[in-house]
């Protein structure tokens, strides 16, 4: 785990904000469940709020002010917090997270991809084993 820092403008002062570029198992899987509703399992819900306090709290490090709870983090000007979101998101963009979420949810895409190459298959006949091409393609009866 390694920590990044960069500075940021608080309080008229250049301070520095410090924090981990890899989360722990424990903390991503904490990210996840409290940012995804899955109460409708067709419709998932996104709690992008959840997902922003939440991975300040996980990955800040260092920082002018406290943010080890969300009161802490709610009383930051926006304007601070949305410049350390910005610096922070490039490591941590939601896409990851929800790519997490979708590969344990629904499988790896290979795993659910069908072959689409014909199937060849030999039958046999009269005068002797002739190969024929199965087509993947559904075959139309005309009446």
């Amino acid at each position: 785990m390694a920590l990044k820092s960069f500075e940021i403008d608080y309080k008229g002062n250049k301070e520095t904000i410090e924090y981990e570029t890899e989360l722990s198992f424990g903390e991503t899987e904490a990210i996840i469940n409290n940012s995804i509703d899955l109460s409708d399992i067709n419709k998932p819900k996104i709690k992008i709020a959840n997902y922003r306090k939440l991975l300040l709290q996980k990955s800040l490090r260092k920082a002018p002010f406290g943010f080890k709870n969300e009161m802490q983090i709610n009383g930051v000007p926006n304007r601070v917090m949305q410049e350390i979101l910005s610096e922070i998101t490039k490591d941590f963009p939601l896409v990851d997270f929800l790519g997490d979420w979708m590969m344990s949810f629904m499988g790896s895409p290979e795993e659910s991809e069908s072959p689409s190459e014909p199937t060849p298959s030999v039958q046999s006949s009269s005068d002797g084993q002739n190969e024929k091409q199965m087509s993947t393609e559904p075959s139309s009866s005309k009446s």
